[in-house]
C-alpha cells in the first residue's frame, strides 16, 4: 500500500513540475501603440481692408487681418458726383487650402428726403421722391459704378490683372455671388484653391458717375449724374465664404 502511495505522489509531483515548467518556458513579445488620435483640420478665413476716398486714406474703413465683426468697407456720407474710392482687400485662410466666394446681400437703394432739384429730375422716372420718399425708390445704385479685380497688393489695377466683376451697383451687387477661387475661376490660378496660410489680394474701386479703367488708378467722371440721386442712400451686406478644397475638387460658388 505504501509503495502505491509513493508511486502516486511521484506521478503527481512530476505532472506539477511539467506544468510549472511549461508555464514559464513560453517565448513572448508585446508591442504597444499608445495615444492614437484623430484631430480635425480647420478653416479660418481672415480679412483686412485698406481704403481711400478721393485719393485720401480712410482710417474708419481700414483694418488689419481679422475675423469680421463690425467692420465696414463703406461708410461714406455727403457724396458728390465725381467722388471715387479705392480699396485693397486681403484674404488669408488658416491653415488649409480653400475655395472662397463673396456674396452681396440685402441691398437697399432708398430715397430719404426730397429736395426740389431731386424732385424735378426724379419725377419722370419713379414716383418715390415726389410722393412719399419710399424705401427702394432711390437712384444712387444706378449711379455708383464698381470694379473688382485680382490685385498684387499695390492697390493699382494693372492690365494683366483679371477683373472679377464690374458694373453699376444696381446690376452687379444685390443678391449676387462671385467666385474668388472656385473650380471655374480663381485669383490663385485657373482651377486652383487659395493656398493655406497665404495672403491674396482683391482690388476694388467705385465711382459716383462713370469710371474709366486704363491701367493705374481709375478715373471718375460725374458729369452725367443728375439730381435724381440727391439725398439717396445705398446699404448692403458683404459676405465672404471659404470651404475646404481637399476632396472637393468641383466646388462652384453659389451652387
Amino acid at each position: 500500500m505504501n509503495k502505491k502511495i509513493l508511486i502516486s505522489l511521484s506521478v503527481i509531483g512530476a505532472v506539477a513540475a511539467i506544468a510549472i515548467g511549461g508555464t514559464v518556458a513560453y517565448f513572448y513579445d508585446v508591442e504597444t501603440s499608445t495615444g492614437n488620435t484623430f484631430t480635425a483640420g480647420s478653416i479660418d478665413l481672415k480679412i483686412d481692408n485698406t481704403s481711400y476716398l478721393n485719393g485720401q486714406p480712410v482710417p474708419g474703413s481700414t483694418w488689419g487681418l481679422t475675423d469680421l465683426t463690425n467692420q465696414l468697407f463703406f461708410k461714406f456720407s455727403d457724396l458728390k458726383p465725381g467722388d471715387y474710392g479705392e480699396d485693397t482687400v486681403s484674404l488669408r485662410v488658416n491653415n488649409n487650402d480653400a475655395w472662397a466666394c463673396v456674396t452681396f446681400k440685402n441691398l437697399a437703394n432708398d430715397d430719404n428726403t426730397c429736395t426740389e432739384p431731386e424732385d424735378a429730375d426724379d419725377l419722370p422716372n419713379t414716383p418715390g421722391c415726389w410722393t412719399t420718399s419710399q424705401a427702394g425708390e432711390g437712384e444712387l445704385a444706378q449711379n455708383l459704378y464698381f470694379v473688382f479685380w485680382a490685385d498684387d497688393g499695390n492697390n493699382i489695377w494693372e492690365t494683366n490683372e483679371p477683373i472679377l466683376m464690374q458694373g453699376l451697383a444696381s446690376d452687379v451687387l444685390g443678391g449676387k455671388t462671385y467666385p474668388i477661387a472656385d473650380s471655374t475661376f480663381s485669383i490663385a490660378g485657373q482651377g486652383k484653391p487659395l493656398k493655406g496660410s497665404t495672403t491674396y489680394y482683391i482690388g476694388k474701386a467705385w465711382c459716383f458717375g462713370t469710371i474709366t479703367m486704363t491701367g493705374g488708378h481709375p478715373t471718375c467722371n460725374g458729369e452725367e449724374v443728375t439730381n435724381a440721386s440727391q439725398s439717396d442712400s445705398l446699404t448692403g451686406d458683404i459676405i465672404f465664404y471659404a470651404e475646404q478644397a481637399r476632396n472637393n475638387a468641383d466646388f462652384v460658388c453659389g451652387r
